[in-house]
């Protein structure tokens, strides 16, 4: 029993450790979420006086601007910009993907939260396969899943999906195991 005890606590001391590592590397997300939301909003919101200085960078080469809007998730999205804005407003599509980087670190930093929910759950109980810590799994593994399905692609999505399925198939199978042992104590 010392060293089923022994790993346990082992296993408590990896997941500190490891939520310790996603809560600091997701303040560091929220930080940058930040940055890029109120960046893009004060882009947009000052583009009179941005555009002058961003058309002179992209005159002299110092900078490029894509102008279109594309997302590659399940939805394909492809916007051209220039049918939204003049072709010398360089600042809205600029603010605009600033916003869409913000977003998509925000979603980063819920996904990374859940994880962190299951590092915590984790070390928590006394049993790595409670009920609690599997709805848990469970309910990380779908976000995950159909977060990678909406921002990547269905190819990413799937891969993504079996993967968590089999890892959380193998916590279900241990979940088993472990209830069989406390009933044979």
């Amino acid at each position: 029993m010392n060293e089923q005890n022994a790993k346990l606590e082992s296993i408590k001391s990896r997941c500190k450790t490891a939520e310790t590592i996603v809560k600091v590397l997701r303040g560091f997300v929220i930080a940058g979420a930040m940055i890029a939301l109120i960046c893009g909003f004060i882009i947009i919101g000052c583009a009179d006086t941005a555009n002058p200085e961003l058309a002179r960078q992209v005159e002299s080469g110092n900078m490029t601007i894509d102008s279109t809007i594309s997302f590659n998730g399940i939805f394909k999205l492809f916007i051209p910009v220039d049918d939204f804005f003049a072709p010398d407003d360089y600042a809205h599509p600029l603010g605009i993907t600033c916003i869409v980087a913000g977003i998509v670190c925000t979603l980063v930093a819920v996904i990374m939260s859940f994880i962190i929910r299951i590092f915590t759950i984790l070390r928590e109980e006394n049993n790595p396969f409670s009920e609690r810590c599997m709805k848990q799994l469970k309910i990380s593994f779908i976000v995950i899943t159909v977060t990678v399905l909406l921002t990547s692609s269905i190819g990413y999505g799937l891969i993504v999906g079996m993967i968590l399925f089999c890892i959380y198939s193998i916590f279900e199978y241990g979940a088993v195991l472990q209830t069989e042992i406390d009933e044979t104590l």
